[in-house]
């Protein structure tokens, strides 16, 4: 299908700082998939804007005035339970991200993101998955793992290294480590030497073959299975 003919996915941002949405209005204009509909400053602004406008997906900035961005998440995700937010901020420490998946947020991105990755994260929402930046889902899992062994729930990553082979071309497995790593999909295409029209073809096709709809599940699932290293 051509993308011209694809309609746009209807975005509501909640973000304190006019200069910032109009930036990101200028960075997404080049995205085709993407439609800015409704802008707020607060959190206070949310639950009426949502309503109105019936957005698919929200950005909602971490640190808003009065309320934070995650209980602004949580409130959202209470009264409307089809609701598909993601907190787009500068902070990138664990406990906020953990916190803000578990008010129901539907990613955690950073505002360093160029428009190719804020597409692509609000499309992966859109279409029910969960996105986390790059630089985040390491530590996540990390600390996940942790978690894990602390309650004695068993070890989440297997002890044994089994490449998967069995599912994956040589390169496709060297896709999926980079991504457990942390690579973004620019870094990547750098540290292979290829585009990333072809990052992202693979990045595909590994989602394809397992079955999942996300990177970060990827990543998950490929650590439980012991078919990546955390490191």
């Amino acid at each position: 299908m051509n993308q011209k003919n694809v309609r746009p996915i209807n975005v509501l941002v909640i973000e304190p700082h006019h200069l910032f949405r109009e930036g990101l209005k200028r960075v997404l204009e080049t995205e085709s998939r993407i439609q800015i509909i409704a802008e707020g400053e607060n959190g206070e602004q949310l639950l009426p804007m949502y309503e109105e406008f019936q957005p698919e997906v929200v950005l909602i900035e971490l640190n808003l005035p009065q309320q934070s961005g995650i209980d602004a998440v949580k409130d959202l995700t209470q009264q409307f339970p089809q609701a598909v937010a993601l907190i787009f901020t500068v902070d990138d420490s664990f406990p906020n991200v953990s916190q803000a998946i578990q008010a129901g947020a539907a990613g955690y991105l950073l505002k360093e993101m160029d428009s190719s990755s804020i597409s692509e994260a609000i499309t992966t929402a859109a279409n029910g998955g969960i996105y986390l930046h790059p630089k985040i889902t390491k530590d996540f899992v990390s600390e996940f793992n942790k978690l894990s062994l602390d309650e004695n729930v068993g070890a989440f990553i297997q002890s044994e290294l089994t490449l998967p082979y069995h599912l994956l071309t040589a390169r496709e497995t060297e896709v999926l480590q980079l991504l457990a790593d942390g690579y973004s999909n620019k870094a990547l295409g750098e540290e292979l030497n290829i585009s990333i029209k072809t990052v992202k073809n693979h990045v595909s096709t590994i989602l394809r073959k397992m079955g999942l709809k996300d990177r970060t599940q990827v990543v998950v699932e490929a650590l439980k299975r012991g078919w990546v290293e955390l490191r």
